[in-house]
């Protein structure tokens, strides 16, 4: 539990803080899925929902998950303490299991009806002696305790702007709806414990039994009968997403978009199985990570608009103005809307703009420009604590990993007893211990293998090579200037073409190229000025594209700090001084002598709205689609880099 949470809740007692922060870190391990979406919920709320969540994880790891060595009449002997410490910590608002002092407290809190708690204790207990249900009435009876009533204690947290009572059978539908999802993803594992809670009668009516699916889960074998009656499962429960639906928007305002995100995060898991045949027996299907940074992304958007609508609200008057369409996000919002679209042939053409002798003249400057012989490697979060990170720079094999203190250590990527590839070796205690024979390197020399400089800048980690490089060398490479890191999000992506640094940084060195090149994501280009200043910049005005008409207008500026080194920064509207690294480091010739280049491309965004605090906290999941969206447009500017490349070095490059 962070602090922050902690202190919008009023919790203040160090007993009380400790329980609640026990109870998160039972989501954060447990259920991913939810722990995302509680992430969209006002901070003060999210303390309750972690304690109701982790007594029903506390109670679910009593029947399934405590030591699997553990008898029947154990689990109940536990189980049965647990519902003992609930009773009478529910009586006197308290108690000495943490899951159970947090619980009470958010039930005084909220007044949350005890009987739901009875309830669930009672479908806990069902667990260690019902192993199957004949009918779908029978596994309803099963589900208000085990999941119904978890929807119906949240509606007090989350709020509602109907009665409670009307928004109350959509809530527990809902509850229902997550928990047969959890039924049908996790019917193998469910078989391994001796449970199967498909309803017998919807198998029969398919001519599958419990026999059935054991065979299949014991041989790998597929039966037409399994997947029909798994589909049939499949419908029920979209079924039951439908009733639950219409109680979203019955949610206040600002807890729609957490809960509408788990609703649509849940419901994909649906999507997930179908996709892969509903092969759930023999193994799990899982939402993409792309598509679940996408949903949080959309939740982002929607609990912003929220929790604006929501302080507008409460404004004197309540009334908003419209923002001005340009200069680029000095109104309240970052969205335009274009009057109309404009076709990808009938925007004006740039060619006459984009004059080669432009282009290569400012390349030839940055090429000029000292980089100290230093170059990126990758991302400093891909260089852990256990393990290091290998690559080859420059022609020569790389190994970085941390020490003990966490500092950067880095050389040769050879082991010097017998050459074994250090990358591959394991790192203890801040120690690399090369997997062949153990030879143990703690970074500094050791029988000819000598150390090299390298520098950890909190988004990437860079080496120095001055054999490479043959520059005047440089105490610490030229790191761009860049927002904060403890307020902004990073990502970084890394990609490999055929082509040299120079035809990496000419394409950034033409930005004229933009919304020809990549109409998907870039409209109404129009480069204002430069090259010009130390670092010939180019400056930019550009929309993002969002979805439909929707874009958001910015100013930006590139420059070539460097020989390798192209940074974009928002100089003007939304996410105004985030900016995009890209850095151009060769990797060596490929098996046919073609010069390969890695682009190690490093976004950090910030900005200044009150909301961004969620898109932070959301880091996690959103840098994948950060990577995503960068893989995307170097998808293409490779093919840009590489084409030139092959002219260059036929002959037949006319700029």
């Amino acid at each position: 539990m962070t602090a922050r949470e902690l202190d919008a809740a009023g919790i203040t007692e160090p007993a009380l803080r400790a329980a609640y922060a026990h109870c998160r870190r039972l989501n954060a391990r447990h259920g991913k899925t939810y722990f995302l979406a509680t992430r969209l919920l006002p901070v003060a709320r999210r303390p309750a929902v972690h304690a109701l969540y982790g007594f029903a994880r506390w109670a679910d790891d009593i029947v399934d998950s405590l030591d699997a060595d553990a008898t029947p009449q154990e689990r109940a002997s536990a189980l049965h303490a647990l519902e003992t410490q609930l009773d009478a910590g529910l009586a006197r608002g308290g108690g000495d299991e943490p899951v159970v002092r947090a619980l009470a407290h958010t039930s005084a809190v909220y007044g949350i009806d005890p009987a739901y708690f009875t309830a669930f204790m009672a479908s806990m207990r069902a667990d260690l002696e019902v192993t199957d249900y004949p009918t779908y009435d029978d596994l309803r009876r099963y589900m208000y305790g085990s999941a119904e009533v978890i929807g119906l204690q949240m509606l007090p947290v989350l709020g509602t702007v109907t009665p409670r009572a009307e928004a109350a059978p959509h809530a527990a539908a809902l509850g229902a709806a997550f928990q047969l999802t959890n039924f049908l993803r996790d019917v193998g594992e469910d078989l391994d414990r001796g449970r199967v809670y498909l309803p017998a009668d919807l198998l029969a009516a398919h001519d599958v039994d419990r026999e059935l699916l054991r065979w299949s889960r014991l041989t790998g074998g597929a039966d037409a009968r399994i997947t029909e009656a798994l589909r049939a499962a499949a419908d029920l429960t979209r079924g039951v997403y439908r009733r639950a639906a219409p109680g979203v928007a019955m949610l206040d305002p600002v807890s729609r978009p957490c809960i509408r995100t788990a609703f649509i995060l849940y419901r994909g898991i649906l999507d997930a199985v179908e996709a892969d045949g509903f092969a759930v027996l023999h193994r799990r299907a899982v939402v993409s990570r792309p598509v679940r940074a996408t949903v949080a992304l959309d939740g982002l958007v929607r609990v912003t608009a929220a929790r604006t609508a929501e302080r507008t609200a409460t404004r004197p008057g309540g009334s908003t103005v419209d923002a001005p369409r340009r200069p680029a996000g000095r109104g309240r919002y970052p969205l335009s809307l274009r009057r109309r679209p404009v076709a990808w042939e009938r925007q004006r053409p740039t060619w006459r703009d984009a004059a080669p002798g432009v282009i290569a003249g400012a390349l030839e400057r940055a090429r000029s420009r000292p980089s100290g012989n230093w170059y990126a490697v990758g991302a400093a979060r891909d260089v852990g604590r256990d393990r290091p990170l290998g690559r080859t720079v420059a022609g020569a094999e790389v190994v970085l990993w941390r020490a003990a203190d966490g500092r950067l250590r880095g050389g040769p990527g050879a082991c010097p007893h017998l050459g074994a590839p250090l990358k591959d070796s394991p790192v203890r205690c801040g120690t690399l211990v090369c997997h062949w024979h153990g030879l143990a390197l703690d970074g500094g020399p050791f029988a000819g293998w000598e150390p090299y400089p390298v520098y950890d800048d909190g988004v990437l980690v860079w080496v120095r090579l001055d054999r490479a490089g043959g520059e005047e060398p440089l105490a610490r490479p030229r790191v761009p200037r860049r927002p904060d890191t403890a307020g902004a999000v990073a990502s970084v992506y890394t990609g490999v073409g055929r082509c040299e640094p120079e035809d990496v940084v000419a394409n950034r060195l033409d930005p004229w190229h933009g919304a020809w090149f990549h109409p998907y994501s870039f409209v109404d280009l129009t480069v204002t000025d430069g090259p010009a200043g130390p670092e010939d910049a180019l400056t930019v005005d550009v929309s993002f594209k969002v979805a439909g008409r929707l874009v958001v207008p910015v100013r930006a500026e590139f420059t070539a700090p460097g020989p390798r080194t192209v940074v974009m920064r928002i100089t003007e509207g939304e996410g105004a001084g985030s900016v995009v690294e890209t850095h151009a480091t060769p990797l060596g010739a490929d098996a046919s002598g073609r010069p390969r280049t890695a682009v190690v491309e490093a976004v950090v965004a910030a900005s200044a709205r009150p909301g961004f605090a969620v898109a932070r906290a959301a880091a996690p999941l959103l840098r994948p689609l950060m990577r995503a969206t960068a893989g995307r447009l170097w998808r293409d500017d490779m093919a840009y880099a590489e084409r030139r490349w092959e002219l260059r070095s036929s002959g037949r490059f006319p700029g």
